[in-house]
Order: C-alpha cells, then structure tokens, then sequence
C-alpha cells in the first residue's frame, strides 16, 4: 500500500467516501471523473463531493468537518436525505492512485453523518469523527427509571420475544393501525419501535410513542403515507419504570436504576417529632 502523498510534481490522487446507511444499503463515491472499482466496490464518480478542510491531531478533542455537493447524483436522493435514510450513516475517508488502484486505499478517518439538511439542488451534512463518542457521560447518573436499554446490555431479555412482523391495515394523520396488536394489548408497543420491512420505506425506522386504541401513534411519520399490506417489524416497549420491569417483565433482578432513591422534595421537607 502506498504511504507517502503528494510527493510528485503530478499527482494522480482521487478521495474515496464509503457509507454504509442506517437501512443497510452500502455505497461508495469518489471525488473523480469516472467510477474506479477497488477490492470489488464500486466508487461512483462525484467530482463535486468535497468535505471543508480536513483537521488533525493526536488529542482526544472531537474534530468535525463539513461535506456538500449537489444533488445530482442518482444515488443522493433528496427524498432520502429528507427520510433519514442518511442520518448516523456511517463514514470512511481514503485516499487512492486512481493509476494503480490495486496498491490499496489508505483510509485516514472514519466517523459518521451528522445533521443532514437540503437547501435546493445542494445538501450539506455535518461529519463527526470516533472522538465525538468521547463527550458522552461516563459514570452512569442515578436515576428511578431504569438506565438500560430495553432488551439492550444490562438488561437481560431476548429481544426475539418481543419482535412482531405484521402487515400494515390502513394509515392516516392520527396513526398506523396493523392487523396486530388489537386495543386490548396495543399498550405493549408504547415507547417502542416500528422498522419497515417492505415497501417503499423499507429499511426505515420511528419511535412508537403511544396508541389511541388499535392507532399506534409515532414521533415521525413518512411524508408518503405507507401502504396498506406494507410489512413492519414491531418490537414493544419498556416504560422503564421499576413496577413495568417487575410485573410485567419478572425482570426486577436486572433493573439498572435506583427506583427507591429520593426526590429532590426530600431536601425541603420539615423535620417532624
């Protein structure tokens, strides 16, 4: 593999980008006038893909950066930028000899998108890089509800149990209604999730927030209503409360939070005798 770059009085240099989306579709672009094919992938010419200046160092400071370019390429598609089909996609950056393609890419930063926005014909996407992930909380903060993500690390359960795959009936502004759950047993999908597995949002995910009956209500729906025999994965819920963990679940063992912790109202209470 080549190690040492722009050391020639002509350089035959192209920028590689390799994304692999949320909705596992994987693509490849190169900042060149024709497609180059390395290590079987193929990497679309995007000449006006470029990121802003490239900085970096040895700290653990997060270093971000800005891509854009015109949505002109059949594979960045408006539509799917405005869907979230790019959002936390995940990023790498190479180099290349697009003369010798076969010496290898030297990759020198991964990360993923961030904020994505649409302003014309034009997109700009905010890049951030693996020590972004720094700025998160270390040491857990004690808290009542439960800390661990539902069928996620700490938690316990399998969450195959909890996965349903059904067709979608009918879906308006108010929600989706499925052939299952009925309004019986619709609340074991409250603060769950919804992935599409057909249709033309396939791939796609939303927040399930609540039911209205047999309506699952969502935080965000598609701006193309799904059609009805669409098939959906729906995983249920958690409340993450320690009576939900208990009862529901028999899961008490496992909670990760402190749900007998008193409140801040403790401190302005009255001593009584």
């Amino acid at each position: 593999m080549r190690t040492r770059w722009f050391d020639r009085p002509l350089e035959t240099i192209a920028m590689l980008w390799h994304v692999e989306r949320s909705d596992g579709i994987a693509l490849g672009f190169a900042a060149h006038d024709r497609d180059l094919v390395i290590d079987h992938v193929r990497y679309h010419a995007a000449p006006g893909m470029l990121p802003s200046a490239i900085e970096m160092d040895d700290g653990l400071d997060p270093l971000d950066m800005d891509v854009g370019g015109a949505l002109s390429h059949a594979l960045i598609r408006s539509d799917d930028l405005q869907a979230g089909r790019w959002d936390e996609a995940a990023i790498r950056m190479g180099l290349v000899d697009w003369e010798r393609p076969h010496e290898g890419i030297a990759w020198f930063w991964h990360g993923h998108l961030g904020a994505v926005s649409v302003q014309g014909q034009r997109f700009a996407a905010e890049l951030r890089g693996l020590k972004a992930r720094l700025d998160a909380p270390y040491a857990p903060a004690a808290s009542p509800s439960c800390r661990a993500d539902f069928c996620g690390p700490g938690c316990g359960l399998s969450l195959a149990r909890f996965e349903h795959v059904v067709p979608l009936v009918s879906a308006d502004v108010h929600g989706l209604v499925f052939a299952a759950p009925g309004p019986e047993d619709a609340d074991r999908f409250d603060h769950g999730l919804l992935r599409w597995i057909g249709g033309a949002h396939a791939g796609l995910e939303s927040r399930i927030l609540g039911h209205d009956g047999a309506v699952l209500q969502l935080d965000a729906l598609p701006d193309e209503p799904p059609q009805p025999g669409d098939l959906a994965l729906l995983v249920e819920g958690c409340d993450k409360a320690f009576a939900t963990c208990s009862g529901r679940f028999g899961n008490a063992i496992n909670f990760r939070g402190e749900p007998h912790l008193p409140g801040n109202d403790l401190l302005t209470r009255f001593a009584t005798f």
